[in-house]
């Protein structure tokens, strides 16, 4: 029972340092979806270019980082008429680029890791781009638009809800601040339960796995935690990285923690960040994707990401590791989750009562409604 409470003392402990970090991307995200709208996305996204790749990427920064809400967009974009490549640089960015996962990372890792995940998205995107040239099945790839189409006319699903008009008349109208509102509301219950899972799973992993496991599974040099780890370290780590991932069932967010305990377990640099951009290959996103787009594609791609996600944390790795930015600091859980009273303590107060108004709007004006 001691250790039962531990655990949960832990997980709370994470999820207090990262709470503010958490409102404050999802308030940034719920503005950014009322001001862009995914028609525009898709106007601009229907030819195959590396510039148009690119501009897919900022449109998945600007967007949600739920993945559940990501894959949901990603699909929205290429029934639109956005080519399938600029699909794939959209759905990377918009879960390994976007704006609270950098804040939340800041919190509980530090500026390296915000740094190095952004990294990540781009060169998973780069990557992602590189090898559909040399591969890209065309029959995958219409029988999964086709697959993807059918499968959004069954749902009804109506993929655009953003506010029409003008920037300062979205900002400065009472429409404007109740469609934020929603979009806010929308977001968390979207991934609360995500979120909740992953600082929860982290906690008890944590407390109930011991470091023999993690020795076991993630390969460490003869000097322990203090040794810069060999290629075959890096890449053995990078590759098992997702695969952990794939048995959390964890998206994007929730994988923060997890990725938190893993660093404070020995795992390499470069293991850490192929973690955190394995949401993509989590069991339940694969099997969102088969409904999606048929099991064709949904193999196709999860092997695609797969693959960028490693090439990209190795990478990451060796270049903090050219101009000595790797971080040698591996402060334990309990560090991270200490409660006090201190700037983490007033940033939750303020952030909560935005987001407890919020809320109350949309619920307001549900109920009106």
């Amino acid at each position: 029972m001691d250790q039962i409470l531990e655990a949960f003392t832990t997980g709370a402990g994470m999820l207090w340092k990262a709470l503010w970090a958490l409102i404050f991307g999802y308030i940034i995200s719920a503005g950014i979806q009322i001001f862009v709208t995914r028609d525009q996305m898709a106007s601009v996204l229907g030819d195959r270019g590396a510039r148009k790749a690119g501009i897919a990427g900022f449109f998945g920064f600007v967007s949600s980082s739920c993945s559940f809400a990501a894959l949901a967009a990603s699909r929205s974009i290429l029934v639109k008429g956005a080519h399938p490549v600029n699909s794939i640089a959209f759905l990377i960015s918009s879960t390994n680029l976007v704006i609270e996962l950098g804040i939340v990372l800041l919190v509980l890792l530090g500026w390296k890791f915000m740094v190095a995940n952004f990294m990540l998205g781009i060169l998973m995107t780069i990557y992602a781009y590189a090898l559909t040239l040399i591969w890209f099945p065309r029959s995958f790839i219409e029988s999964a638009k086709e697959h993807a189409e059918k499968a959004q006319s069954d749902e009804g699903m109506n993929t655009d809800q953003t506010m029409k008009g003008s920037f300062r008349d979205k900002l400065l109208s009472r429409e404007g601040w109740d469609r934020i509102a929603r979009a806010f509301f929308m977001e968390w219950k979207m991934v609360w339960k995500e979120i909740l899972f992953g600082f929860t799973v982290a906690g008890f992993i944590s407390v109930f796995v011991p470091q023999s496991f993690w020795n076991v599974i993630f390969l460490v040099g003869d000097g322990g935690a203090q040794d810069a780890p060999g290629f075959l370290i890096v890449l053995e780590n990078a590759l098992v990285a997702p695969v952990v991932a794939f048995f959390t069932f964890i998206g994007s967010m929730g994988n923060v923690p997890l990725a938190a305990m893993l660093w404070s377990r020995d795992a390499s640099f470069g293991g850490v960040i192929a973690f955190l951009g394995a949401d993509l290959v989590a069991a339940t996103v694969i099997w969102v994707h088969a409904k999606y787009y048929g099991w064709q594609y949904a193999l196709y791609l999860s092997g695609l990401l797969y693959l960028c996600m490693v090439a990209a944390g190795i990478t990451v790795h060796y270049l903090f590791a050219l101009v000595g930015m790797i971080p040698t600091e591996r402060p334990s859980l309990q560090e991270m989750v200490r409660f006090s009273i201190d700037y983490t303590f007033f940033l939750n107060l303020i952030f909560f009562v935005i987001g407890a108004i919020l809320i109350w709007l949309h619920l307001r004006n549900a109920k009106e409604n």
